[in-house]
């Protein structure tokens, strides 16, 4: 039995774009792949490229195969994964035997005593310098506020684990904005892992060890910008708040949830100050540091969460841009403590209508939510969100009867998840006639194979008088998946259809799947597909990229051999040959053809 899960081609191929996977394939097939090893779920590899050092791949998988992690030393941009990444996971597929199975590192270091550690720490560091500073950080005691922290958490390893991954992203990040790209890697994610780790003591209900993580990872958090070029930070801030929000968010959540005495919230609003001055986007702070000097007795939210407000809700004079999250997580906090009315009160003032009209569901007012829903929902979405929770409570009628008239509401695409979910709910319910009336709005909404296949499957003998219908439905939104219409009109056998379709949508990445389908019977059109694919690459003069132009031409003269037309094969090569003769590169390439 293999050491590693297994793992099929198709979801590789899922995971790249057309021109990629044929470049992987090529590369694998080339055995350019080298030095393939797997070690307890992370799978690595070299792969010759157009360097002289070959790119390093490292992947790192679950148990059950599912790709967790993949990345490559090559500066590819684009779309999913890179031609050496296919390649690479092509060899744990198609040849295992070539994988050396070795031991992770925690098993090779569980078994050195402390002298060997220490040596092999000093090997290292004196082969790799700038290990140096990841292992000060590592043995640096934690800036943490005083007190004792819990034995569950090692507040010293956070904060090196913070550090040292500031100190790596701010490396390349850096690099791609010395290059003048528009984008680089987001320094913030450095703080992912005290995020997770506040998260897990906040549903655990012990928000003072939130409090002590997120104070030793903001500590961090600046002490590792600090090392930082002060322009690039600058210039970086904008792109980094989005993601700071997320980790102002749980800070909020962990200062409202602590319970914190008067002379606490003093404290931290001390803290949050000073942070906001020295942080990167520091204005997120302003969040929590608000949360922190309301607590729970500001006199506006008193009186909103008692069902007294006006036009400012909980505010006393003009909301924060912020409102709106810190009305969610004082929602979420006072449904976790069972005070419902008040999360009511509180998240009307603050026109939180989808969490005011679920909370009413939840107290059992479903049928005053419904006919509030009615007058205050235009979103699908939203209306999706409040008829599931209707659902699980057990208001079936009322369920569908908003889902039903949520299906009038907005632009048709934003429909799709609503009527697939009513379509199907339906149908488990034995209420058929508005399944399939779900079912059509689904098609309409989103047209896609599995959609069109429900209602080929469900209305039985009526298809076929109904067949029509839905191929009307398709031909006017091949422009929102034309790859799915592609799809069903190879499936009902209407090729002209297909073929043209890929014509005019070339980016939905079904051309070579109908070039394989219908080449034997429109063999003059496939050839023409795959030379026109071919001559963009070729006439460009885009030399890293032969390989997937003689693809392409290997193909079309695969179609045109099985259709007899050999000559016609002979002249076009001889053309090419003649056109790129000049191309030192690609004219060996095209020799090799003729064979």
């Amino acid at each position: 039995m293999l050491p590693f899960p297994s793992l099929s081609e198709e979801t590789v191929r899922q995971r790249a774009t057309a021109a990629s996977w044929q470049r992987g394939v090529n590369y694998f097939e080339s055995g350019a792949v080298s030095h393939a090893v797997w070690r307890e779920g992370t799978f690595t590899a070299q792969v010759e490229g157009s360097q002289f050092e070959p790119y390093h791949v490292r992947i790192r998988l679950d148990e059950q195969g599912n790709i967790r992690e993949a990345s490559c030393s090559c500066p590819y941009e684009g779309s999913g994964d890179c031609k050496h990444i296919i390649a690479t996971l092509l060899v744990l597929i198609h040849r295992p035997e070539e994988v050396s199975v070795r031991p992770g590192l925690r098993t090779l270091l569980e078994g050195q005593s402390r002298e060997q550690l220490l040596a092999l720490l000093l090997f290292l560091a004196e082969r790799h310098p700038h290990i140096v500073e990841t292992i000060e950080d590592f043995v640096a005691p934690p800036t943490v506020s005083a007190g004792e922290s819990p034995a569950e958490i090692n507040l010293g390893r956070l904060q090196a684990q913070i550090k040292a991954a500031v100190r790596e992203i701010g490396r390349n990040a850096y690099a791609a904005y010395e290059e003048a790209y528009e984008e680089w890697p987001l320094i913030s994610e450095a703080l992912n892992p005290a995020i997770e780790q506040a998260v897990s003591f906040l549903e655990q209900g012990k928000p003072r060890t939130a409090l002590l993580v997120l104070e030793a990872a903001t500590n961090a958090w600046i002490e590792g910008c600090g090392r930082l070029d002060p322009d690039f930070l600058e210039d970086s801030a904008a792109m980094e708040e989005t993601n700071l929000m997320d980790f102002a968010q749980i800070w909020t959540e962990a200062l409202l949830s602590a319970d914190l005495s008067a002379r606490e919230r003093r404290v931290w609003e001390r803290k949050l100050e000073t942070w906001m001055e020295t942080m990167i986007s520091g204005d997120v702070l302003a969040m929590p540091l608000t949360a922190v000097r309301q607590g729970w007795d500001y006199p506006p939210l008193v009186a909103a969460m008692q069902g007294n407000f006006d036009q400012h809700g909980a505010w006393e004079g003009e909301a924060p841009d912020f409102a709106d999250e810190l009305a969610q997580v004082r929602l979420r906090i006072l449904k976790a403590r069972g005070r419902y009315e008040e999360a009511i009160n509180l998240a009307e003032a603050e026109g939180q209508i989808p969490s005011y009209l679920q909370l009413l569901v939840e107290v059992g007012r479903s049928e005053q939510a419904v006919r509030e829903a009615c007058q205050m929902l235009q979103d699908p979405t939203e209306v999706l969100t409040l008829a599931r929770t209707l659902l699980e409570h057990g208001e079936i009628d009322l369920s569908f009867e908003l889902a039903a008239r949520g299906l009038t509401l907005g632009e048709t695409h934003r429909r799709a998840s609503l009527a697939e979910w009513l379509r199907d709910q339906a149908e488990n319910h034995g209420r058929h006639d508005l399944a399939r009336q779900a079912a059509w709005e689904a098609l309409k909404a989103h047209p896609t194979m599995e959609n069109y296949r429900w209602l080929k499957s469900h209305l039985g003998e009526a298809w076929e008088t109904h067949r029509l219908q839905a191929l009307e439905i398709l031909a006017g939104r091949s422009s929102y998946a034309p790859g799915e219409i592609t799809e069903i009109y190879l499936l009902e056998q209407m090729y002209p259809q297909a073929m043209a379709l890929v014509e005019q949508y070339p980016w939905s990445g079904k051309l070579e799947k109908v070039i394989q389908i219908v080449g034997d019977e429109f063999p003059d059109w496939a050839f023409t597909q795959c030379y026109r694919q071919a001559a963009s690459i070729m006439d460009s003069g885009r030399s890293s990229h032969y390989d997937v132009a003689i693809a392409w031409l290997r193909q079309g003269r695969d179609i045109l051999l099985r259709a007899g037309q050999a000559e016609r094969w002979r002249a076009v090569l001889q053309e090419l040959l003649y056109m790129h003769q000049r191309k030192y590169k690609l004219r060996p390439m095209l020799e090799a053809l003729r064979r």
